[in-house]
């Protein structure tokens, strides 16, 4: 169960915002007018940035009091695939892949799933500097996967992949979901073919909304 309070204020790069929730395992799908403050939020409940007030809640963990972060980002447990793929130029797809485990328990069998399923073999060994668009994101989705251990943010996680990849990936995020009790929340501007929220929420005008 995740639950937050959460008020930022207007700041470079950011949207103001009001946000409260409780959201309980399954998709929920966040939907809003670009600049609204979907990114912003993410980021918020990834601990890349602090509010200015609020708390947040992930089952049994505090982890932030107004902009005290109780639990930082990296001991989270969760999995984020920002908007920008955010990969290292000079480290290969493996390198992101074996730097996600520092922190976490490695699951071949997930690993090996999300790989064949992202077609992501040939790429392994390749740096990140030498990938297209829609591989880097294909990596980043990767990495957010394997990092989950419950808790899955995905901003646009689809929009650079050709639609039959697309497809295959909706597909492995929402069975990935479903076997794991995870709770998933995915920003997309796009119709995601295969996913079926439990939730749908609404930013406009700074303020987020059950849909």
């Amino acid at each position: 169960m995740l639950q937050f309070d959460l008020t930022l204020k207007a700041a470079a790069g950011h949207s103001a915002l009001r946000a409260t929730a409780t959201i309980g395992q399954g998709t929920a799908l966040l939907t809003g007018p670009s600049g609204a403050g979907k990114s912003t939020l993410l980021a918020l409940l990834a601990g890349a940035i602090t509010p200015q007030s609020g708390t947040l809640r992930w089952r049994d963990q505090h982890w932030s009091d107004g902009p005290r972060l109780l639990v930082p980002s990296h001991l989270r447990g969760l999995g984020w695939q920002p908007q920008s793929a955010s990969l290292q130029p000079g480290w290969t797809a493996r390198d992101h892949l074996d730097a996600t485990y520092r922190f976490r328990p490695r699951r071949l069998d997930l690993e090996t799933r999300a790989i064949d399923r992202l077609d992501l073999g040939p790429l392994m060994a390749r740096r990140a500097g030498q990938l297209s668009a829609g591989e880097a994101q294909r990596v980043a989705l990767l990495r957010a996967l394997t990092a989950c251990q419950g808790l899955l943010l995905l901003d646009e996680p689809v929009t650079a992949l050709p639609p039959e990849l697309a497809r295959r990936a909706v597909e492995l995020i929402a069975s990935l979901t479903d076997e794991q009790g995870w709770t998933a929340i995915v920003v997309s501007h796009q119709p995601l073919e295969g996913l079926l929220p439990e939730t749908r929420l609404e930013i406009a005008d700074g303020l987020l909304r059950t849909a």
